[in-house]
């Protein structure tokens, strides 16, 4: 079902919502991950999500056997302080994620974000600012919008945290699909496709907002294009974290 653009006009934004709740009556939704009628994603299904538990990297959130850093950092530190992702990409989070990017089920989000705060501690102090992870233009006009200014927009609300607009960090280079490629090849891939500018993240504490983590190669290039812009530090959060080299995100 087509996804209708949220308008500021007060008339406007009634009738999308009449519309809205008019087809919620004719075709009620689903929970996208056990199909239970009437909600969006059901309170049973968010409470079953995998959460992130046991020792992780400190800095890219790789599963660990201890609290230390893993190999890939220690020999190659990368730009952001930190990654923390709520839970593990299987399961009822997968489906949710796949729903919400690939399906045109945006109104996930807003409950998605919803469990991700309650997971994780604010990050980053009162002054740090949320930026989402862009997507090349080309990819956001086909997909209608871009979940990670979703994901954003609702831990701003619960955290209390402003977001970057979405001028601050842009993806100017398209990169081919990041799917089963391993680190190498995913840092290869976007390096050089990010730029932030000055004038919105000099001095700012930022911390990055993203779906899934599977390498942090992305992250990485994210924040690199961010120090490079004069931010003062560069954290990351993400929804759910991948467990190995490789993913289907």
């Amino acid at each position: 079902m087509p996804v209708t653009a949220v308008s500021t006009d007060p008339l406007i934004k009634q009738a999308q919502q009449l519309m809205s709740a008019t087809l919620d009556l004719l075709f009620p939704p689903r929970c996208v991950t056990c199909g239970r009628p009437g909600v969006t994603l059901c309170q049973t299904c968010v409470e079953g999500f995998e959460r992130v538990t046991g020792p992780v990297c400190p800095m890219c959130g790789e599963p660990q056997t201890h609290d230390q850093r893993c190999q890939q950092c220690a020999i190659g530190q990368p730009a952001f302080q930190s990654v923390r992702s709520a839970f593990w990409f299987r399961g009822g989070v997968r489906r949710a994620i796949h729903a919400l990017k690939y399906q045109g089920r945006r109104g996930v989000a807003a409950i998605l974000a919803e469990a991700m705060a309650r997971q994780l501690p604010p990050p980053g102090g009162q002054e740090a600012s949320l930026c989402a992870v862009p997507l090349h233009p080309r990819r956001r006009a086909e997909r209608g919008y871009n979940q990670a200014d979703l994901l954003a927009a609702g831990l701003s609300r619960f955290w209390s945290l402003p977001v970057l607009p979405s001028e601050a960090l842009i993806r100017h280079r398209e990169t081919a699909s990041q799917v089963g490629l391993d680190y190498a090849a995913r840092q290869v891939n976007v390096e050089g496709a990010f730029v932030a500018r000055r004038e919105y993240i000099a001095g700012v504490a930022v911390v990055l907002v993203d779906d899934v983590c599977t390498t942090g190669a992305t992250l990485d290039a994210c924040a690199r294009a961010l120090i490079a812009g004069g931010a003062a530090c560069v954290s990351a959060v993400t929804l759910a974290r991948a467990v190995g080299a490789t993913s289907d995100q």
